[in-house]
């Protein structure tokens, strides 16, 4: 099973990287759309299941954008050449907006996963963090983007609440330019790493009230980081 499991990593992950060459180099230019499932298959050589997470993993880091019902646009892409400082002096009230909503949300889902998670929930997510750390010692920012994403996903899609999932998913679909912004803030991967594994801990110990503590904690503080940068 792992066998296979890495097999479907390393598929989507080409696909990835494959995507984002066409982006980097205009053949897909920002504001277009691009092509159909089964066409991108073909041409890829790759299942339709690869593609969709090869999909979310560059909407989750603001490469593309994905409208239900329409398609899948390519983003505008700008943080990476402007200055931390600048891009949330100009965008602090999106990211204190964006951040607020989330500690509205996600704690609760964290404290109701601790109270009811699989030993295959729990996997997943020891996975991801163990992957988001392999990441972070290897420099691949875009690797640790895509997983601090896949982290909260995870949570989020498996807290028994379909409603709140599918509102949390629409709001991490808008915060790829936030993501990228504030994981280069100094010290912030190997903060959030280390919270993730403290979330993790808390869920599979079922300490709902940790749990809900820990994810509450752990956006705060990112929203005041970043709101603290912008100001200095």
């Amino acid at each position: 099973m792992g066998g296979v499991a890495h097999e479907s990593d390393q598929v989507w992950s080409a696909t990835v990287d494959h995507l984002r060459t066409m982006i980097d180099s205009g053949e897909l230019p920002p504001g277009s759309r691009l092509p159909a499932e089964r066409a991108l298959c073909e041409q890829l050589g790759i299942s339709r299941g690869s593609l969709r997470q090869a999909l979310r993993v560059l909407d989750s880091i603001g490469y593309v954008q994905i409208r239900a019902g329409s398609g899948t646009y390519v983003r505008e892409q700008g943080t990476a050449e402007s200055p931390l400082s600048s891009w949330f002096s100009e965008h602090e009230q999106l990211v204190e907006k964006l951040f607020d909503l989330r500690a509205t949300v996600e704690p609760t889902l964290a404290e109701r996963l601790a109270t009811q998670h699989t030993p295959r929930v729990v996997q997943r997510l020891a996975d991801n963090v163990a992957e988001m750390e392999a990441a972070a010692a290897a420099g691949d920012m875009l690797r640790v983007i895509a997983t601090d994403a896949e982290f909260h996903r995870v949570i989020a899609g498996n807290a028994g609440n379909d409603d709140v999932a599918d509102l949390l998913r629409s709001v991490l679909a808008l915060v790829g330019e936030e993501r990228r912004a504030a994981l280069r803030l100094p010290g912030q991967i190997r903060k959030a790493v280390a919270e993730h594994r403290a979330i993790l801990d808390a869920i599979s110990r079922s300490d709902a009230a940790a749990a809900r503590e820990i994810t509450l904690k752990h956006l705060v503080d990112a929203k005041t980081y970043a709101h603290d940068y912008a100001s200095s």
